[in-house]
C-alpha cells in the first residue's frame, strides 16, 4: 500500500473516531453507526439527590438556589459579561437575537412557528415569553451548562454529536427546517457558529462534563410511569381544555401573544423529543403553564395530556426510519411504526383512541361536546377496536 493511500486512510480513520459528519449530511447526523461508547467522557451529575424521592416530587431542583456543589446563575447581558474582544461579542448577541426568535429572525430555515424559547424559556414576543433571557427560565428547559455537557453520545443515531449537530438536530425536527425554504443551517454556517457562541456564553461557570441539576427533565418512573397502552388521551382531552386551551387555542393552533401550536403544520414533527410520550409529559409538568408551572403536578394527568397532544396530525419527519439503527425506538415514540408494531397496534395508538372516541385528531377544534360520558373505558389497550368509518 503506498504512502499517499495510508495518510487518506488515517485521515478517514480520524474523522469516523472524532464522530465528525460533513456539513452535507442532513442534520449533521453520520449515516453509519459505529461502536462507541455510550458515554464519553463520564458525566458528573452535581447535586444529583435533588431529583430524587420528595424534592422529586415539590420540584426543588426547579430553584435557582437549590443546588450545593453549583449554583443556576442567569446572567445580564453586558460588557461586563460578554467577552472583551468585539467579534466574539457580536457572535454571542447574534446567536441570543437568533434563539429567541428563531422563526421570524430564520424563516429560511424555520419550516414551522416555533422558536428555542418556545421550549427553553425568554424573549420570545410573539407568545408572551419574557420571563428572562433565552435559555436561562429554570422552569422551562434551560441551556445554562448545556454547552459544558457537550459532546455526547445520542443513541436517536448512534455518535457523538457537538454542540453545534445538537443545535441541527433542532432545526432538523423541533423546527421542522424541511419545510422551510433552505433547509437547516450548514454546519459552518455563521448563524450556527453565532447559536454555538451564545451558548457557551450561557454555561461558564459550569464544570465541562458536569450535568447540573437543573439539566434535562425528570421522566416518570415505577407507579408514577403508565405502559403506554394504559395512557388515556380521551381523558387527556378534557384536561386538555382545562389546563391548556386557553393558551393554545381549542384546536391546538396556538394562540398570538400567547403559545404556539401544539400540533398540525406550524408545530414540530414527528421525529421530535417533544412527539415522545414520557417526555412531553415531563415537560407539561415541569414547565407549564408558562409563567405557572407545576400546575398540571400529577402524572395521570400530564401523561394523559401528552397522550391527547401526541394523537394529533403533525409533520412527517423524512428521516425518521434512520432513528434508533441499532436500539430501535423507545416505547415512548408513538410515531415511529416499527414502536406501533411493537406494541400491537397499525397506527399510532393514541391516535387509533381518539378516533375510536370520535374526537378530531386534525386542526379542527375541540368541544365539550366531542368528549364521550364513559371517559374510562380509554384506559385501557384497545388496539384490537374497530374505527367507525
Amino acid at each position: 500500500m503506498n504512502r499517499n493511500l495510508l495518510s487518506l486512510l488515517g485521515v478517514v480513520v480520524l474523522i469516523a473516531l472524532a464522530g465528525c459528519a460533513a456539513p452535507s449530511v442532513p442534520g449533521g447526523q453520520a449515516n453509519e453507526t459505529s461502536e462507541l461508547p455510550k458515554e464519553w467522557p463520564d458525566r458528573n451529575v452535581f447535586d444529583e439527590d435533588l431529583r430524587e424521592g420528595e424534592s422529586k416530587d415539590n420540584f426543588a431542583y426547579r430553584n435557582a438556589t437549590a443546588g450545593d456543589e453549583v449554583q443556576f446563575s442567569p446572567k445580564e447581558m453586558n460588557n461586563s459579561t460578554l467577552p472583551s474582544n468585539e467579534e466574539e461579542r457580536e457572535m454571542v448577541r447574534y446567536g441570543r437575537e437568533l434563539m429567541q426568535n428563531t422563526s421570524q429572525a430564520m424563516p429560511e430555515h424555520v419550516g414551522n412557528e416555533l422558536s428555542c424559547a418556545s421550549c427553553h424559556g425568554g424573549t420570545d414576543p410573539r407568545y408572551g415569553m419574557t420571563q428572562g433571557m433565552v435559555g436561562q427560565d429554570i422552569d422551562m428547559i434551560p441551556l445554562v451548562g448545556t454547552h459544558a455537557d457537550l459532546p455526547e453520545w445520542t443513541s436517536r443515531r448512534d455518535r457523538m454529536r457537538d454542540s453545534r449537530q445538537r443545535l441541527m438536530g433542532c432545526f432538523d425536527r423541533s423546527m421542522n427546517s424541511q419545510n422551510s425554504t433552505e433547509g437547516t443551517p450548514a454546519y459552518d454556517s455563521r448563524e450556527m457558529q453565532a447559536m454555538e457562541a451564545y451558548m457557551q456564553w450561557l454555561s461558564e461557570g459550569v464544570p465541562v462534563k458536569g450535568q447540573p441539576y437543573w439539566s434535562h427533565l425528570n421522566k416518570p418512573e415505577g407507579d408514577e410511569k403508565k405502559e403506554i397502552e394504559e395512557v388515556n388521551p380521551v381523558r387527556g382531552a378534557e384536561l386538555y381544555l382545562e389546563n391548556c386551551a386557553s393558551c393554545h387555542g381549542d384546536d391546538g393552533q396556538g394562540i398570538e401573544g400567547s403559545a404556539p401550536a401544539l400540533w398540525g403544520p406550524d408545530s414540530f414533527n414527528d421525529g421530535a423529543g417533544m412527539s415522545r410520550m414520557y417526555t412531553s409529559a415531563s415537560f407539561i409538568r415541569e414547565a407549564m403553564p408558562y409563567g405557572t408551572p407545576h400546575t398540571v403536578s400529577d402524572w395521570d394527568d400530564s401523561q394523559d395530556i401528552a397522550g391527547y397532544m401526541n394523537g394529533h396530525d403533525r409533520p412527517e419527519f423524512v428521516e425518521k426510519e434512520q432513528d434508533f439503527p441499532t436500539s430501535g425506538p423507545p416505547e415512548e415514540g408513538i410515531y415511529y411504526p416499527r414502536t406501533q408494531e411493537e406494541l400491537g397496534y397499525d397506527m399510532n395508538p393514541m391516535r387509533k383512541k381518539l378516533e375510536i372516541a370520535g374526537i378530531p385528531t386534525g386542526t379542527e377544534s375541540l368541544n365539550e361536546s366531542d368528549i364521550p360520558d364513559d371517559v374510562e373505558y380509554y384506559d385501557q389497550p384497545l388496539r384490537n377496536e374497530s374505527i367507525d368509518g
